[in-house]
């Protein structure tokens, strides 16, 4: 999977904003410090929690794992937060339609920004 400059931008802006995470199997994140210190298998500096264990080596702690690192959520993930702050489909569907995110192919990146 890939993230775009803006999605990456925009996941910055949605940790600086208060957006709490807790990092877990199925993650992606943006290494910037690097952390992490062998290059992504991904582009860059983006990494997959497969192994949470792995991560908490490197960073110590979930803390400073949570400190260090900027968590890019998946389209589900989006949608599963939309969700829990009472965002309808139809506010999505409404947003995206507006935005033209199906022919630009930017649905997740406008879910970010809908986030903010």
């Amino acid at each position: 999977m890939r993230f775009s400059t803006d999605e990456i931008r925009l996941a910055h802006e949605l940790k600086a904003a208060g957006l709490r995470w807790q990092p877990q199997p199925g993650h992606f994140v943006w290494d910037g410090e690097p952390l992490i210190e062998h290059d992504s298998p991904f582009h860059d500096r983006v990494f997959f929690i497969l192994d949470l264990k792995h991560f908490l080596r490197r960073s110590k702690t979930i803390e400073r794992l949570v400190e260090s690192m900027v968590w890019l959520p998946t389209w589900q993930q989006c949608r599963d937060l939309l969700d829990q702050r009472g965002v309808g489909s139809d506010v999505i569907l409404n947003h995206l339609q507006q935005t033209n995110a199906f022919e630009l192919g930017t649905e997740r990146l406008e879910l970010y920004r809908l986030l903010l």
